[in-house]
């Protein structure tokens, strides 16, 4: 069985290969597939249009529906859509019709995608406090600091407060993570996992 990577490659490169009529076809058949649901009796004409199985027909719809919900999930600019589909020898008209289409399904998309994703919940504030014993006679070893968090955290109209205690050195160790991990955020490694399209 052919990966889903390999049937979004082979889909495209199809629709390189085509008229731009045929590509218009598509674009219209993945709008209703995406409005009404699949439609067997357009999926056959075209596929006796074409000349083609009435699968293969299926398969590229869905490629280009996945394409639409994967840049509305990772936010690609249409530069970078277009930079993703450049590879599979699509030419600028077609990329500007796809393009085209991906605009006018975006609000829905994004209106599906954002209703049914599931709410983390995110940052609001954090306050601290340093603790330490100077002295006492029960304690012969040497104090080690203590740090107190209280992080708050808010979902949706719902806030809670996380108390969390920790020593100056495994302080120092999560400072460090968290600052390597958005250094690596921001590199271009990263850049470009995000425009390519999974």
């Amino acid at each position: 069985m052919s990966s889903a990577k390999e049937v979004f490659k082979c889909s495209f490169q199809f629709l390189a290969e085509q008229s731009d009529n045929v590509v218009k076809d598509f674009l219209r058949l993945t709008k209703d597939f995406m409005d009404k649901g699949p439609n067997s009796n357009l999926y056959n004409k075209a596929a006796e249009k074409l000349e083609i199985d009435e699968e293969k027909i299926i398969l590229i719809i869905k490629s280009l529906c996945l394409m639409c919900v994967q840049s509305c999930k990772h936010r690609l600019t249409n530069e970078e859509i277009k930079e993703s589909l450049l590879e599979y020898g699509l030419n600028d008209t077609k990329l500007d019709m796809i393009i085209l289409f991906f605009e006018s399904q975006k609000p829905y998309l994004l209106d599906i995608l954002s209703s049914s994703a599931f709410v983390f919940p995110h940052f609001k504030e954090l306050e601290w406090r340093f603790e330490t014993d100077m002295g006492s006679r029960s304690l012969l070893s040497q104090t080690v600091p203590v740090v107190t968090l209280r992080l708050d955290l808010e979902k949706k109209n719902f806030s809670e407060s996380l108390f969390l205690q920790t020593n100056p050195l495994n302080l120092v160790h999560i400072k460090d993570t968290l600052e390597a991990a958005l250094k690596q955020n921001q590199s271009q490694w990263i850049r470009k996992i995000r425009r390519k399209l999974k």
